[in-house]
């Protein structure tokens, strides 16, 4: 509960990346925090803790069966698509895949698309049986108008076939703050008639966990540890 963003051992830096001004640098956990809650003794507490062992009790067999075959689908965790339920009430359903994390994009001489798929992700993609939109993000990979969206599109559909549901294009701006991003990313979802809480997010950076994050997505998932056995 709670913990489908923040690995623990990155929690000092998302402590860092998000406190408000008006926190000083020294009130943060220092070197050797583990990242877990403060030590309150108080009723409150008590309360919290017993309400979060009873939310991570064991269901029924068939539930954690059900889970399981969900999770190896998708190439999450039985903790990744608990811990989202719990927290949202919804299934994880639908992977959001930066397009640079897909493959390299380059014009070939006579105006198309060439695309340079990563191996290993593209292995994975075989591997996975939900629902996949593919994101360009305008800060990264450069401006997508309409022309350059249907070549893109083109380009997936002829490498990925019909793995790949669509493509999500961000126009994000150098400098825009996380909550614009946030916003948008949600609009472009709401458009494309997904529920952002079946929604996760697969990266690499601290920033795109902060994005998942703020947009309300049901998960954010370390490319790292996607199928990871």
């Amino acid at each position: 509960m709670g913990d489908r963003y923040v690995p623990r051992r990155h929690a000092n830096i998302a402590l860092l990346l998000q406190r408000p001004a008006s926190v000083p640098l020294w009130s943060l956990p220092g070197i050797g925090h583990n990242g877990g809650p403060p030590l309150d003794l108080s009723g409150n507490a008590w309360i919290w803790r017993r309400a979060a062992a009873k939310a991570w009790k064991s269901p029924p067999r068939e539930v954690v069966m059900q889970r399981l075959r969900r999770a190896s689908r998708l190439g999450l965790t039985y903790r990744d698509i608990s811990a989202a339920l719990l927290d949202t009430g919804s299934y994880l359903e639908t992977a959001l895949l930066p397009l640079h994390e897909l493959a390299g994009v380059s014009l070939r001489h006579d105006g198309s698309i060439d695309l340079r798929p990563d191996a290993v992700i593209a292995e994975l993609l075989q591997r996975f049986e939900g629902r996949l939109f593919v994101v360009a993000d305008a800060a990264v990979s450069g401006p997508v108008d309409a022309r350059r969206r249907r070549q893109l599109e083109a380009a997936l559909r002829e490498r990925f076939g019909a793995r790949i549901e669509g493509l999500l294009v961000l126009p994000f701006r150098l400098g825009q703050s996380m909550a614009g991003r946030a916003a948008l990313l949600r609009r472009r979802l709401t458009a494309r008639g997904l529920h952002r809480k079946e929604c996760f997010w697969l990266g690499r950076t601290q920033s795109e966990q902060l994005l998942a994050q703020a947009a309300g997505l049901g998960c954010f998932k370390p490319l790292a540890g996607w199928f990871a056995s």
